[in-house]
């Protein structure tokens, strides 16, 4: 029992096949392809179509492309995934605490990998340098300019792809009382915030989770200003190991986020568990970095006083987004067991009355 009137959960564990499996294969592989058909375009006075660049007739032009990121395993296996189908090359970094599961994931879409001895923001410098220094495209969400550069720009509009789609299978948008999602750099989560900061007459509850040893945005809300984590950003969720927020989201969070909690890596096991049971609903297949705002509600249904913190009530409609899936299925086997038998339940359950 959760003692709330409806739990909403945005799926994102099979976007573009299992493989894939999160929302940021919506970012990198639009960006490669509007930057390629732009450089396609500048030299041959053509502008190819999405389909074009798939073949052969421009490969001359995009083979000397290179795009780079620094990534904790989603974001680069998306950037691979979208050099591969379109033809140019890539280069990804990670820092010291990626699993080699997730490394070999983003090399078997022909990048190459770079493994850098530091922690996130390390890697994204070295990105950032060796991107500028070879003039390459460095693809990422995070935005030191206020978004006025075009590549964050068209990553985060991307993402609001996943959004819409969310708000569009909503049945009432204003009666929806909570929303959840995870930290990282924020960059998701300010998406997420705007879309229903525009479609909503009442703004729901925005509700910011993090792991206790990566929590930037809890800092940032404490202290009313950025302020960089002290933890030791040693947690399972991989994709939220950020020391520093995203500077250009902040303002967007300080604005429309309402709570923001740190929670301990066993809350994120239970939740993702519960998900792949189901409990007599849809089981899902939820990855380490998607599980906190479950972990959250789960927690809040044995424990009134956390429950009338986030005015919780059994009125109250929830929505989740469960941006990844297994991105790692070893991780995720341990974790919780293989995600294919969590798979082959959902037809059962999909066609009971």
């Amino acid at each position: 029992m959760l003692w709330i009137a409806k739990l909403l959960y945005k799926d994102e564990s099979q976007r573009f096949g299992r493989e894939l499996g999160s929302f940021k294969a919506l970012g990198a592989p639009y960006t490669v392809s509007s930057l390629l058909r732009d450089e396609v375009e500048r030299i041959t006075g053509e502008r190819p179509t999405t389909a074009e660049l798939r073949t052969v007739k421009y490969r001359r032009i995009t083979e000397r492309v290179t795009v780079c990121v620094a990534t904790d395993g989603n974001q680069g296996r998306g950037l691979a995934y979208g050099a591969r189908e379109f033809g140019c090359r890539c280069v990804i970094y990670i820092h010291g605490h990626v699993s080699p599961g997730r490394k070999e994931a983003i090399e078997r879409y022909g990048a190459i990998v770079i493994r850098i001895d530091g922690e996130y923001e390390a890697s994204v410098a070295r990105a950032r340098e060796d991107a500028r220094m070879n003039s390459w495209h460095f693809v990422s969400s995070t935005s030191w300019d206020e978004f006025k550069s075009p590549l964050p720009r068209c990553v985060m509009n991307a993402y609001m792809v996943m959004v819409e789609e969310a708000l569009a299978q909503i049945p009432d948008v204003d009666q929806i009382t909570h929303v959840f999602a995870q930290g990282g750099v924020g960059s998701i989560a300010a998406a997420i915030y705007l879309g229903f900061q525009r479609r909503c007459k009442t703004l729901p509850r925005l509700v910011m989770v993090e792991p206790v040893e990566a929590d930037c945005l809890y800092q940032s809300a404490a202290h009313g200003t950025p302020t960089p984590s002290s933890g030791s950003l040693r947690t399972i969720c991989a994709g939220l190991a950020c020391r520093e927020v995203s500077p250009a989201v902040w303002s967007i969070l300080e604005w429309l986020g309402s709570d923001f909690i740190r929670i301990p890596d066993s809350w994120v096991v239970d939740a993702m568990k519960a998900l792949a049971d189901g409990g007599g609903d849809l089981p899902v297949v939820c990855g380490e970095s998607s599980a906190g705002g479950m972990a959250v509600i789960l927690k809040a249904a044995a424990d009134s006083d956390l429950r009338r913190a986030l005015g919780l009530d059994a009125a109250s409609q929830v929505v989740l987004f469960g941006l990844e899936g297994a991105t790692d299925p070893a991780i995720y086997e341990r974790l919780v067991g293989a995600k294919h038998a969590v798979f082959d339940r959902q037809p059962i359950i999909r066609n009971v009355p």
